[in-house]
């Protein structure tokens, strides 16, 4: 590795962990400074109604959620699979074939959780919201909090796949179909687009500082990840996530901080929509369309 993926003469690793208690402390004093409580239960309200009747609304997420859990129950069936990793001792590139949950340490596999919860969680609320019953305000936070998380990790995910990750084979001739197979698609291409278009349908109210939860599911991914380096499976999916390397500080706060900046694009295209629903959906699809790829571009080579 080369650039600002080298390693320096001292580990970073110590100054990253401190990195990462600061952002931990950081969301802290912001959650209790705005009283994100409050924010989030009155935010709750606005996610079970819709342009679209309730009926259509319930059939929709239920329909997220089965696609989602499709691919998760795929992912174990389909035997081994391939993934580039960096091993942590050695701190070099090898191609590993996990199987069954060795496929879920992967960011974007926690992107499709995430997104498969929220959308089980929404499909539940709005049945209870047909029903006449109430809902514990738990819940409906929840609700809020794991949207808000997954909102911009998806849209992460999506643009690094399609910037990053798709070109970057593309450039060292390396074939690459299993990134167009279903459980990928699922992951890099639709978690992005089923919340878009839920945005489309329900038109939520938000908060900017809800850019706080996507800050903290970075760092907690971060810290799951050096864990499971350094005591479980002793290697990193992502070259820049090693706490070892020289700007290893950096990479964890860009990274949670990208989920974050994520988020408010997403909230600024809310506002939008609020100001006029056909301009701020149309920005939202253009900005999805860019940033996924369902299939092999056309100008990539043939790989064998």
């Amino acid at each position: 590795m080369g650039g600002l993926l080298e390693y320096g003469v001292n580990d970073s690793t110590r100054l990253t962990i401190f990195t990462l208690i600061g952002l931990f402390i950081l969301s802290t004093l912001a959650f209790l400074y705005w009283d994100m409580y409050s924010l989030v239960e009155s935010s709750a309200l606005t996610f079970h109604s819709s342009w679209a009747s309730l009926e259509f609304l319930i059939l929709w997420r239920f329909t997220c959620f089965l696609a989602g859990a499709s691919a998760v129950f795929q992912m174990f069936k389909s035997g081994r699979g391939v993934m580039i990793v960096i091993l942590h001792d050695e701190r070099k590139e090898t191609t590993l074939h996990p199987k069954g949950m060795g496929k879920f340490v992967t960011f974007s596999s926690w992107t499709l959780l995430l997104n498969i919860f929220y959308f089980f969680i929404a499909g539940i609320l709005s049945l209870n919201v047909m029903n006449g019953n109430q809902t514990p305000s738990w819940l409906n936070g929840m609700l809020v909090v794991v949207f808000s998380a997954a909102l911009g990790a998806s849209l992460l995910t999506a643009t690094v796949v399609r910037y990053i990750i798709l070109p970057g084979e593309v450039r060292i001739n390396r074939n690459h179909d299993q990134m167009f197979n279903f459980p990928n698609q699922m992951m890099h291409n639709f978690a992005a687009a089923f919340l878009i278009f839920e945005i489309i349908l329900v038109q939520p109210e938000l908060s900017p500082s809800f850019a706080f939860f996507g800050l903290v599911l970075g760092t907690l991914y971060a810290l799951f990840a050096y864990v499971f380096a350094f005591y479980g499976g002793g290697f990193y999916i992502y070259s820049f996530i090693d706490p070892r390397l020289r700007y290893g500080p950096l990479w964890l706060t860009g990274i949670a901080g990208a989920i974050a900046l994520f988020y408010l694009g997403v909230w600024c295209g809310i506002q939008l929509m609020a100001y006029n629903s056909l301009i701020g959906a149309t920005v939202l699809i253009i900005w999805l369309s860019l940033i996924t790829q369902f299939r092999t571009s056309l100008t990539e080579p043939i790989v064998k």
